[in-house]
């Protein structure tokens, strides 16, 4: 056998003496280390064949048990079980399963060892080698039809995979596990890094085909591949796949006007408020979606989502439509994502396979004030002084006879009738400076029109002299007008009160 050794030598950690040797005339310990080479010869070396030998070469007789439990071969998986046997001076570890190419072995010697004699010598070397070849392991890098795909019965190709790597035909196609009708027609391209899996019958329909690849397919240069990878794919008999068409606002049905719609139409009652959902929806709107394909109502109340979050549920208006009907508006100027799952299904069972996104901004517009009036006795037009909506803001007020206030609010948009009562009570008008002002109490709380109320305060008392007096108006966010719009902020101004 011909071999190349590496003769490094270890070094012993110490000088020792031998007992009985202490006398009258010196004597001297042997203190020569112990030659040592190895095969492989270091670190990143190559082993020429599958069951080359690892060899350890000692330049003096050795204590064999010793060096035996200081050896220890090993890979990623794991100690490498083998025969060890001696030749002479030569230790020669086997391995139990001939090594793979691309996987990256270690060679430790961990321990003190001792030759015949009485030499000692303490090894610490842990290094990698390779065997047979040094190329990566291959993998499968992409592979068709997807992973839970639905495809039709028949077709050019059956199955795709491409490799990393170019492959050894042989050893992939007894690797590779996959059941379909007929007799299966392989063909290699791009040099052996796409294999083609094709069948001279058509496949069965309504069945989920399997096929798996284990790590016995080797690399054209001996790498076994990195994992075993497996998938499965659904037949049909129609290879046309559910897709959205359109999705678009709609309008809820009056109740009291409307009559029943009819289930061939496909709104049914609803109305669309846009041709596109751009515009985005509205307050009480819903958002409609019309499909390619009769859809699996089942699946599809599980296939939407939003970011961020917006509950509601699904109705469907026709065998090829349906409506999202969210159970609170969307928040104004807020951009939502909107998620129909790739595992929706048409009636048929087959699946969308890509998932459907869109964004859409709601058609609400935040509620805000657009100016404050402070108005005389008996007058309902701002013939007093106005303040312009800047939050945080003060300005002067007049304190009419009986110690009342009397301001006007004009809001950007028109409150429904049912919540404006409500609405009014929520907005306050407390002492704030000095410390020692009585209490105000509201008197009267007026709507004038849809964004105009008129709100009456008594108990407030005008500022003397150099002590101005100041009350904090406060216009909380929580202000809304039944349509789904409400203020971002708290508004607040302070009053300064003034004698008529």
């Amino acid at each position: 056998m011909s071999r190349r050794l590496n003769k490094t030598a270890f070094a012993l950690p110490a000088a020792f003496f031998l007992p009985g040797l202490l006398c009258l005339g010196c004597a001297f310990a042997d203190l020569r280390p112990i030659g040592i080479s190895t095969v492989p010869e270091g670190p990143w070396a190559l082993l020429p064949e599958e069951e080359s030998p690892v060899i350890i070469h000692f330049d003096t007789d050795m204590e064999k048990q010793p060096v035996e439990r200081a050896l220890q071969v090993y890979s990623p998986g794991g100690v490498i079980a083998g025969k060890i046997n001696w030749e002479g001076r030569d230790l020669f570890f086997s391995p139990s399963v001939p090594w793979m190419a691309g996987i990256r072995y270690g060679l430790k010697l961990s321990g003190t060892v001792t030759a015949l004699d009485g030499r000692e010598q303490l090894l610490s070397s842990d290094f990698p080698f390779y065997a047979v070849s040094r190329s990566p392991l291959p993998y499968v890098a992409s592979f068709s039809p997807p992973d839970d795909t639905s495809v039709g019965v028949s077709g050019p190709v059956v199955l795709e995979l491409i490799f990393s790597h170019p492959m050894d035909s042989r050893s992939a196609e007894d690797a590779l596990k996959f059941d379909i009708p007929g007799e299966k027609i392989i063909e290699w391209l791009d040099g052996h890094r796409t294999l083609l899996v094709r069948s001279d019958k058509p496949l069965n329909p309504w069945i989920a085909y399997k096929w798996s690849i284990s790590d016995k397919a080797l690399s054209l240069e001996g790498a076994p591949l990195a994992k075993d990878f497996s998938g499965r794919f659904i037949t049909d008999l129609d290879r046309e796949i559910i897709s959205v068409v359109r999705v678009l606002p709609l309008m809820p049905p009056d109740p009291l006007m409307t009559p029943p719609g009819d289930p061939h139409e496909l709104w049914d009652s609803w109305l669309p408020a846009g041709l596109t959902l751009e515009g985005g929806p509205g307050p009480g709107h819903g958002i409609g979606v019309e499909f390619s394909k009769p859809v699996d109502s089942d699946s599809l109340r599980r296939s939407f989502s939003f970011v961020p979050s917006l509950p509601g549920r699904v109705e469907m208006l026709s065998p090829v439509s349906a409506v999202f009907i969210p159970s609170k508006d969307p928040e104004p100027d807020t951009v939502y994502s909107m998620r129909i799952s790739g595992t929706l299904r048409d009636s048929d069972g087959m699946r969308m396979g890509d998932d459907y996104v869109c964004s859409f901004m709601a058609d609400i517009p935040f509620l805000s004030v657009l100016s404050v009036s402070s108005l005389p006795s008996g007058a309902v037009d701002p013939v007093g002084v106005t303040a312009l909506p800047e939050s945080g803001g003060s300005f002067p007020v007049q304190v009419n006879t009986g110690g009342i206030i009397r301001c006007l609010i004009y809001f950007s948009l028109s409150f429904d009738p049912a919540v404006r009562e409500e609405n009014a009570f929520r907005i306050t008008l407390r002492p704030f400076f000095p410390g020692t002002l009585p209490p105000v109490s509201l008197r009267s709380a007026q709507w004038l029109s849809s964004d105009r109320l008129l709100l009456e305060w008594e108990g407030p008392e005008a500022g003397e002299g150099d002590e101005p007096h100041y009350y904090k108006l406060l216009i909380p966010g929580s202000v809304h007008n039944g349509r789904g719009s409400f203020l971002k902020n708290d508004f607040i101004l302070y009053l300064e009160a003034e004698d008529e």
